[in-house]
């Protein structure tokens, strides 16, 4: 049997909650799917793994590479900014299945930094994340900056925040705008890039 795996850190724009609704996910041109949807356009049906839903999606190609069909799926799971979605592909022989699943970071906070701050992306789980803070003895600030919008075509304004730990400032650490989720890890709360994609190929001789 081989297994392909792609995984996808979700943002909140493939969430439709980024001033527009559409619900996809977004294919870096230069990466290859192919080995998960074999045929551009085509709808696969794919099955999730823990709940046994079933789910109809298709990969598109126009001015940008996505995934789509999956605005109803995310509803369903109440996903948020740095939520996780794999897709699986399984052939064994002649016989091909297709999974998906998710996974919720919970207790993480998924930030977007610009000029003016840091834009909380993950507001509904910044109560729990300050609690887990300070149930390790943490001193985690989230201090209110302004509020600015986005465009000047943007109908409202944007809060933004600067968040400090460590005794540091994380406009100090994090550059450009790059989206950067916390975690605690080891006692300490730690800054991490999001990573975009991971793809996993692997053969057993099992079926699973």
């Amino acid at each position: 049997m081989k297994v392909v795996q792609v995984i996808k850190k979700l943002n909140n724009t493939e969430l439709g909650k980024g001033g527009t609704h559409d619900s996809y996910v977004l294919v870096p041109n230069e990466m290859d799917i192919t080995d998960v949807f074999v045929k551009l356009g085509e709808s696969v049906s794919f099955v999730d793994k823990n709940t046994a839903e079933e789910v109809v999606i298709r990969s598109t190609y126009g001015r940008e590479k996505r995934i789509v069909g999956l605005g109803q799926y995310y509803r369903n799971h109440d996903l948020s900014a740095g939520d996780e979605i794999m897709f699986e592909r399984r052939k064994t022989g002649e016989r091909t299945e297709h999974f998906v699943c998710v996974k919720k970071q919970e207790d993480t906070l998924s930030l977007q930094k610009s000029k003016n701050g840091f834009e909380i992306l993950t507001p509904e789980r910044v109560e729990r994340f300050q609690k887990l803070a300070n149930d390790a003895g943490l001193t985690l600030e989230i201090r209110f900056l302004v509020s600015k919008k986005k465009r000047n075509d943007s109908p409202d304004s944007t809060d933004y925040y600067d968040v400090f730990f460590s005794g540091k400032s994380l406009m100090d650490v994090v550059s450009g705008n790059n989206l950067v989720e916390l975690e605690i890890r080891n006692g300490e709360i730690v800054a991490n890039l999001f990573y975009g994609w991971k793809k996993y190929v692997f053969e057993t001789e099992e079926n699973r």
